[in-house]
């Protein structure tokens, strides 16, 4: 078969969906399965994805990401009229992925859409005016609406979908993400190494990896850590891996917390080896994120049997049992203060946890990659 897969964002930014995109495409191609191509903005630094087709819209700035002009691209038109697509896979609900799903049905090539992110939270937190808001969830919907199937990363986006007023909630198909790291690139020696200088006292280490971003609800984590050092809690660290313009607020939040001394900022870090080393040289990741739909680093962190401790309720704590593959505690900063003193007295219970996550929470793209083979045929009639 023959895909075009369409995201409104690519390298050098990093999140979710540019993983599952490339990822998928990479097993896809492996498996002897067929051929995933990319359409996804031009930026002025041409990073490529080995092995992977890439297609590029001319598109302007806007803040950190590229805002794609496939209305002034006129190779984007001919590449879906003429590219033979069996299937045009849609990631993101704006102006590439509209203007593929319009041109994709003018031609008669079937549509999917799969829903990463809570668009809903986005808006209300970028922008100001009500108008705005309701004028992008309607124009998101109406891509949404006018494709052939839609697919989500979780089961809780599946009702998010319904919130958004989606009317075939029933018809929604869960494919789950997996994570492209694998149990066995971490590096025993740089992992004890990483550890040492993280943490030369060698106490509990509790980590955060991701973008610092207000979304992510970081500050409850340092709350947490901040209440249970006043219960006289054992000495931690707390690392946190990623970059973005929060970081700043995030290390003003942990001087007035009182744990300037207990956090780690390490900055970003892209090359996925040395991310797995910091995986394994922490023991427990503390992620009380409620926009995570399906969050990579959960899958990453059990690659390298790290628990990961989120909240109760949320689209990151389907997969995990709570004691046994993680920790699912209640949405109360009090709750948590509690659970981490446990944690860090008895570090056996992390280590346990996270022997589970390998066993129960860890998935690789293999399955996944056949999982979209199958709806791909099922959509097109093969």
């Amino acid at each position: 078969m023959k895909i075009l897969v369409v995201l409104d964002s690519f390298y050098p930014n990093v999140d979710g969906p540019i993983e599952v995109v490339v990822s998928v495409a990479r097993k896809f191609k492996e498996k002897g399965l067929g051929d995933m191509e990319l359409l996804v903005p031009a930026y002025p630094e041409k990073a490529e994805a080995e092995g992977v087709t890439v297609h590029r819209c001319r598109s302007f700035p806007a803040g950190e990401y590229r805002g794609a002009v496939p209305a002034f691209d006129a190779k984007v038109k001919k590449l879906i009229a003429k590219g033979g697509y069996d299937i045009i896979h849609l990631h993101s609900p704006f102006t590439l992925g509209r203007y593929a799903m319009k041109y994709g049905r003018k031609h008669g090539v079937p549509v999917i859409f799969t829903m990463h992110t809570k668009f809903r939270d986005e808006f209300e937190r970028r922008l100001k005016s009500r108008v705005l808001q309701n004028f992008m969830m309607n124009y998101i919907m109406k891509c949404i609406n006018g494709c052939d199937a839609v697919t989500t990363v979780s089961q809780g986006t599946v009702d998010t979908l319904g919130e958004y007023g989606y009317k075939n909630t029933d018809k929604v198909k869960v494919i789950r993400n997996a994570a492209s790291m694998t149990p066995d690139v971490a590096d025993p020696q740089t992992t004890r190494k990483i550890r040492e200088e993280i943490n030369p006292d060698g106490c509990f280490t509790f980590a955060y990896v991701g973008r610092l971003a207000q979304t992510k609800n970081i500050p409850f984590s340092l709350q947490a850590l901040a209440e249970a050092k006043k219960r006289g809690c054992k000495p931690f660290k707390f690392v946190l891996v990623g970059s973005g313009d929060y970081g700043k607020t995030l290390k003003r939040l942990a001087e007035e917390y009182g744990l300037k001394d207990n956090v780690v900022f390490t900055g970003k870090i892209t090359d996925k080896k040395l991310l797995a080393n910091y995986y394994a040289a922490c023991d427990a990741l503390l992620f009380p994120s409620m926009f995570d739909n399906a969050s990579i680093v959960i899958l990453e962190a059990a690659a390298n049997s790290l628990p990961v401790a989120t909240l109760k309720n949320s689209c990151s704590a389907e997969k995990i049992k709570d004691g046994e593959s993680g920790f699912v505690w209640e949405n109360d900063v009090n709750v948590w203060a509690e659970n981490i003193v446990r944690l860090v007295e008895n570090p056996q219970l992390a280590k346990s946890a996270g022997e589970g996550a390998l066993r129960d929470v860890y998935v690789g793209w293999d399955n996944i990659a056949e999982e979209y083979y199958k709806l791909y045929r099922e959509i097109s009639g093969e």
